[in-house]
């Protein structure tokens, strides 16, 4: 075989593991190993192929998110087994998941009135979720926490959904959707006993002088309540209160700029995405409350410290790259702007393939440097007496669970619909 026939293979092969299976052995695996043989297929695709966009864009068309997609129809996604980024994190399903079910479906029905849209919710199976995130958490925090994914999948699924021109909604008016964001910042703040919000949308600029409880809010804010009680009741130790507000201020307001792209039919640029896409991803909020669901008082330089924020970013990033990757199916239909494998195709005039092997690559690399920083993080408490170490490895479990169960969940949710073109090696073939 000749270098040119050599560099092809390489470049074409999928997925690129299965081809290290052969050349190095099953023991050879490794997140490292891994990680540097996709940034090798990336380089060599970069080499071999001639970059140039693979679509021919309809000229009747001029929203660029419908020509980018209707690009893809008929295409097939390959994915690799990606089980191998999570090996030997903390992993499981909560054994109070029954227990949570029917709690999670009596919120549904008191608080979202369109049966089609509870209906929806229901299948998503958040209770689900809430299990494989926290597999070890005990009832009390389980349940809290299920409430939160209800209320910020709900919050989220109400303006980041599929439109319907002949049903006016939050998702087809910026203006309304503006002051449900508006109306919900300021119900959050009041209800943690937190100061008023940095910033807004401007479409209530005088909001942070009214009275919260004078104000209509949507039927949806007061299931926030129990959320508020178990963090307001929670030691300042476990929860730092300021910040978990400012990241769930965040996540209120970042799906504005999310809506404005997707209104005006076109894709942010892949830095524009990810000036929001943390705050939409709503992760950051988890990670706030990651010693109040380990229920660990560790010292504050343990626990805030620079390793912690990588930990943090990490544990943010991961979900929404391996949540782009399983979506994309799901988001053609709805007209998402907000995916990072479309956005890269449009930006870089990637192929399917190309652009999905980035984001693998980018997989790897985030899990090589959470490992990197629990390794650190581990080695600064050496000193620390035997319940503070042990303390730590809960907490370290508890940002290794919750990636580990939004991978399982994405994997296998019926809100995404996959599990069908999963291949017997634990890679996947989706039809677009």
């Amino acid at each position: 075989m000749s270098i040119t026939q050599t560099l092809g293979f390489l470049a074409d092969s999928k997925p690129i593991h299965s081809l290290a299976k052969v050349l190095l052995g099953q023991n050879s695996l490794k997140k490292t190993s891994l990680s540097i043989l996709y940034r090798l297929k990336v380089a060599l695709t970069q080499m071999y192929h001639t970059p140039a966009v693979r679509m021919e864009a309809d000229d009747d068309i001029t929203d660029e998110i419908t020509k980018v997609y209707n690009g893809l129809e008929g295409k097939t996604l390959h994915l690799p087994d990606l089980r191998p980024v999570y090996a030997g994190w903390a992993e499981g399903r909560n054994r109070h998941y029954e227990r949570l079910l029917p709690v999670i479906n009596e919120y549904i029905d008191k608080y979202i009135d369109d049966a089609k849209f509870a209906k929806k919710l229901k299948a998503v199976d958040l209770a689900a979720f809430t299990a494989v995130i926290y597999p070890d958490t005990e009832w009390d925090r389980l349940v809290t926490m299920g409430i939160l994914c209800f209320f910020l999948f709900a919050f989220d699924d109400m303006i980041d959904k599929e439109i319907d021109p002949n049903v006016p909604d939050f998702a087809s008016d910026m203006n309304s959707a503006n002051q449900f964001r508006d109306e919900t910042v300021l119900y959050i703040k009041s209800q943690l006993e937190s100061p008023k919000p940095r910033r807004r949308s401007s479409l209530f600029p005088q909001a942070g002088q009214v009275n919260p409880q004078q104000l209509p809010y949507h039927k949806l804010l007061p299931s926030f309540v129990p959320i508020a009680k178990a963090c307001t009741a929670t030691a300042p130790t476990q929860i730092n209160r300021p910040l978990l507000a400012q990241d769930l201020e965040d996540f209120f307001l970042s799906n504005g700029p999310e809506q404005k792209f997707r209104l005006a039919g076109t894709f942010p640029t892949i830095d524009e995405y990810w000036a929001f896409r943390h705050g939409t991803g709503a992760v950051f909020i988890f990670a706030a409350l990651a010693q109040y669901m380990a229920d660990t008082h560790l010292p504050s330089d343990l626990a805030w410290n620079d390793e912690v924020s990588v930990m943090r970013f990490e544990m943010s990033l991961q979900p929404i790259l391996c949540n782009d990757l399983f979506s994309l199916k799901k988001e053609m239909r709805e007209g998402t702007a907000s995916n990072l494998v479309p956005i890269t195709i449009h930006e870089k005039g990637a192929s399917l393939q190309e652009a999905a092997d980035s984001v693998v690559e980018q997989m790897y690399r985030s899990a090589e440097r959470f490992g990197a920083a629990a390794a650190s993080l581990r080695a600064k408490s050496q000193g620390c007496d035997g319940e503070t170490r042990t303390e730590l490895e809960r907490f370290v479990a508890t940002f290794e669970s919750f990636q580990t169960g939004c991978f399982r969940f994405y994997m296998e949710s019926r809100r995404f619909g996959i599990m069908e073109y999963r291949q017997e090696d634990g890679s996947f073939d989706i039809p677009l």
